[in-house]
């Protein structure tokens, strides 16, 4: 069955081009065919392959030499122009312990912020997506002060009964 241009619309061609047409319709045709259909001037455009760095087997040795000898894996990341997981992913292939993520100094001050700001310390994580052990180290190397835990006051729900009486 061929298709005239001025039969269908759109939807048609979308239907030849799916699995449940019986017709088989090239991808010249079907330029021909949607050329035929709209005012529209939109061209088909080819698709644009992202740019995948891979690094060779020298660059990564020489990342984990760099690693090793103090180099961040942020600033491996962008020296080879890949990303920071790759790296890591590099150094964990390599046996490389890894050392902990800091957080940045603006990312401490916001915390430090945060924090007395009366959120508490989960909430600061949680906020800024980091590990808590790892933000309540470095607001307290900043220099803040900790508040006591909040706990549970008895006193204040001991007019609550459990199970609910029902009146």
């Amino acid at each position: 069955m061929r298709f005239s241009p001025h039969q269908g619309s759109t939807v048609d061609i979308v239907y030849l081009c799916s699995n449940k047409s019986t017709t088989s319709v090239t991808a010249a045709e079907i330029q021909r065919i949607s050329a035929g259909i709209g005012h529209s001037e939109r061209r088909l455009q080819p698709r644009v392959k992202r740019g995948w760095n891979r690094l060779s087997a020298e660059q990564q040795a020489a990342a984990v030499s760099r690693y090793s000898s103090g180099v961040t894996s942020t600033a491996l990341a962008q020296d080879y122009g890949v990303a920071k997981s790759t790296i890591l992913r590099i150094l964990r292939e390599a046996r490389v312990v890894v050392r902990r993520q800091p957080l940045t100094q603006d990312q401490v001050g916001e915390a430090a912020r945060l924090y007395e700001s009366g959120l508490s310390l989960s909430q600061v994580a949680k906020r800024l997506d980091v590990n808590q052990e790892t933000m309540r180290t470095a607001i307290l190397k900043a220099g803040v002060v900790l508040r006591e835990p909040t706990r549970a006051n008895p006193h204040k729900c001991a007019h609550l009964t459990y199970p609910p009486q029902l009146s």
